[in-house]
């Protein structure tokens, strides 16, 4: 059976340093990076830290960075791989995993729920529209950890994964909350002056970003 060299960075909460360890993989057709992970906890290293749910692709939990790169564990081929740390923009915990929980409960104050007098269900959406694309979010963070302008203790900018969730408020008939004026007071001119961020899921990213400019003005 073919192996594949692995380079893991750990992060080591007790010095607050980071560690790369190599291991080598089995590889057979259709190895996830998910797959190469369980395998190294369960024979070569138990010390390694991760975290997924679903497996499937439908919860986000098993995000990294794969090659520098923010990518989903699940859905990215092992073959394609050769480095893996924690993803960017977050507060490493231990291995690979972050502390999600302070950045989604800074984002409190934004209200990202439906704010308005209609309790009605929504209707029929169009499945090519931006609002169902961006339903689609799986809210990885993959977003945040691709853009070059957050960081862990930023204040002042929120990040794309904020803007995205505002837009699809925007977009939906049923919300009255003015959320263009949110998206310019989390930093709403900093995507638009970039727009480098990416999504592995697809999720229109700068779609969302244009149509909170547009709407801005």
């Amino acid at each position: 059976m073919n192996h594949r060299k692995v380079n893991v960075t750990h992060y080591l909460p007790t010095s607050r340093t980071y560690e790369t360890r190599e291991y080598q993989v089995p590889s057979p057709p259709g190895t996830t990076l998910l797959d190469a992970l369980e395998y190294i906890y369960n024979h070569l290293d138990p010390d390694i830290t991760f975290r997924y749910g679903c497996r499937y692709n439908r919860c986000g939990l098993c995000a990294v960075m794969a090659n520098g790169k923010p990518r989903l564990a699940c859905k990215v081929m092992l073959e394609n791989v050769e480095q893996v740390a924690p993803l960017e923009s977050l507060i490493p915990l231990r291995g690979l995993t972050v502390d999600r929980s302070t950045y989604m409960n800074s984002l409190h104050h934004l209200r990202l729920f439906v704010i308005g007098q209609d309790t009605d269900p929504l209707g029929p959406i169009d499945e090519d529209s931006l609002h169902m694309n961006l339903m689609h979010c799986l809210e990885c963070l993959c977003c945040n950890a691709s853009c070059h302008k957050i960081s862990p203790d930023s204040a002042e900018f929120a990040g794309p994964y904020a803007l995205v969730k505002l837009c699809q408020l925007h977009l939906d008939p049923r919300d009255e909350m003015n959320r263009t004026e949110q998206a310019k007071d989390i930093g709403l001119q900093e995507c638009i002056d970039c727009q480098k961020c990416i999504c592995p899921n697809g999720i229109r990213l700068q779609e969302a970003i244009q149509r909170l400019a547009t709407n801005a003005k």
